[in-house]
């Protein structure tokens, strides 16, 4: 490439001309151009975490409540998000930076295995480039990256375990491959598992992958053995405690999810209305460019693959297979599902890993092309620049609060703070007053966001989905006369639930709070004063998921 220029602005970034080089050698300056985007990248998540700003969204507080209550499952998700969450929150305190620096971390570390893992394990140097910077710039992971879910230690390990299977199946088949990628493939399956279950589909598309190898005779010595082995140990150490917590708690993570996989049992009909939404938020999460050079990477990675020789070696046609089995199957499967049931968007998220990489290889066949204009290039890099630096900032526009799309993501501290002054001014004793909700999200920002953090509860009531604070205890007899705020979403006129009324002897009529973010508005709650507890937590006469 005879100049990669990136226009952000007024800002013009040179990157050095090796890049139109079709052949793959190695350059020093490939991997100092890799460390500027990755560090580059960590810097600004790292300030947007910093300086505070977005709150935590539910799911955050909700992993970080989990930290209080060690265990070695837990409802929906393994252990390793709240392993994560306490290392760094030991380091940082119970902060919005404690909790989420993992996850700036982790996105460091799947930017970092990406690249190291093409130009090193593939040895396709330039190849690592492209595919570095679609992956710094995908909107999805950019927000993976700056929230701590389980998505990304899962993303983490899913990228290390496909370039361990691919070191693991790159040597010809006269030759045998070590043992080091075997242990590393044990190693990150156990951790996945522990962090999503969704992790278990990796053993399944690699034993495909391997198939393929075999029956084309590409297959190298004592692959099978060492395969099975380490694919055994990691399963077996990912699931153990996982699996010792669901015995003693019903099976309740597994029921639910299954119940998530399979949807509500009724009639089977086609959604279209909800499939559109779908794709188009796989669209929008990609970003419309790279999307379409996903599509086509990933189109051309097919045909490379259905094409590739049979009893030859071909490294180009195993990198294609590869990355075409870890992106379509999952990517399609969970897409189309929408058609049938409810999905959320970023159920996708691990296919993101192997998008990232077709797209690159479609980009670099893009930008390599002999008569691609300077124009065309500087456009794309600066498109794709500026949508990344706007994610980062969007929260700093002065938009109006209509058109503020982060809106339902902010003002959790506000309501901290209302809980705090509502105690002292409503209640004869502050110290005795605890806070509650009908719903577990509202529940752990409460615990997060109230000065003090103190244990908040979720009232169980028959018309919700259990969650994980239905095995916890509630408030028990030692609360017996203390005062309570209970939390409600939006603004609400509708009945309040029984299950409050016959908790305590008196429930107040809603109060309305509207809380704010940097002096803009934000959430809406109704709150319930509730004075004398009568110590009758109501617990869950069923499993419902």
């Amino acid at each position: 490439m005879d100049a990669l220029l990136a226009k952000a602005g007024s800002y013009i970034i040179p990157i050095p001309s090796i890049m139109t080089k079709s052949n793959e050698s190695y350059s020093l300056r490939l991997d100092v151009l890799a460390l500027v985007i990755i560090a580059i990248s960590f810097a600004i998540r790292y300030w947007f975490v910093a300086t505070g700003q977005l709150n935590l969204v539910q799911d955050e507080a909700q992993y970080w409540d989990w930290i209080r209550r060690p265990q070695l499952s837990y409802y929906s998700k393994g252990p390793l998000i709240a392993w994560v969450i306490s290392t760094w929150c030991s380091v940082f305190g119970s902060t919005e930076l404690g909790v989420r620096f993992g996850a700036v971390l982790g996105m460091t570390g799947i930017q970092t295995a990406l690249y190291i893992g093409i130009s090193r394990v593939w040895r396709e140097y330039r190849l690592a480039l492209y595919v570095l910077f679609i992956a710094a710039t995908l909107p999805l992971l950019n927000g993976l990256g700056i929230l701590m879910t389980t998505d990304n230690p899962l993303i983490f390990c899913w990228t290390v375990a496909f370039f361990a299977l691919s070191a693991a199946t790159r040597n010809k088949p006269d030759q045998t491959p070590g043992n080091t990628p075997f242990v590393i493939l044990a190693i990150v399956l156990a951790l996945g598992i522990l962090a999503k279950y969704m992790m278990l589909a990796f053993l399944v598309i690699a034993t495909i992958y391997a198939l393929i190898l075999q029956f084309r005779g590409q297959m190298p010595k004592r692959f099978w053995q060492r395969f099975a082995l380490a694919s055994l140990v990691g399963t077996l150490v990912g699931l153990t405690p996982i699996l010792i917590w669901n015995m003693g708690n019903d099976w309740v993570g597994f029921k639910h999810v299954a119940k998530l996989s399979t949807g509500e049992s009724k009639a089977f009909k086609i959604r279209l209305m909800p499939f559109l939404e779908m794709f188009g938020a796989q669209v929008g999460l990609l970003a419309p460019w790279w999307f379409s050079l996903i599509m086509i990477g990933g189109w051309r990675a097919v045909k490379k693959s259905i094409i590739g020789p049979i009893g030859a070696f071909d490294e180009k046609y195993r990198h294609a297979l590869q990355a075409a089995l870890f992106f379509w199957p999952l990517w399609l499967t969970i897409t189309f599902w929408a058609l049938k049931s409810k999905t959320e968007a970023n159920w996708t998220a691990v296919s993101f890993m192997a998008a990232a990489i077709v797209g690159g290889m479609a980009f670099k066949k893009w930008w390599t092309k002999p008569n691609r204009s300077r124009r065309g290039r500087q456009i794309l890099v600066g498109v794709a620049t500026l949508l990344t630096l706007f994610i980062f900032v969007s929260p700093l526009a002065p938009l109006p609060a209509q058109y503020n799309l982060t809106k339902r993501l902010k003002g959790w501290e506000g309501l901290g703070l209302e809980m705090q002054r509502l105690a002292a001014a409503e209640f004869e004793n502050p110290n005795h007053v605890f806070f509650f909700s009908n719903k577990y999200d509202i529940t752990s920002e409460l615990a997060f966001y109230t000065p003090g953090q103190p244990f908040t509860y979720c009232l169980w009531t028959p018309d919700r989905r259990m969650n994980q604070y239905d095995l916890w205890p509630g408030p028990d007899e030692t609360k017996i006369g203390w005062d309570a705020i209970m939390v409600r979403k939006r603004f609400t006129n509708s009945p309040i639930p029984r299950e409050t009324l016959d908790l305590f002897e008196s429930v107040s009529p809603p109060i309305f709070f509207e809380s704010s973010f940097h002096d803009q508005p934000a959430r809406k709650f109704t709150l319930h004063l509730c004075r004398g507890f009568k110590g009758q937590w109501p617990v869950h006469s069923s499993h419902r998921f």
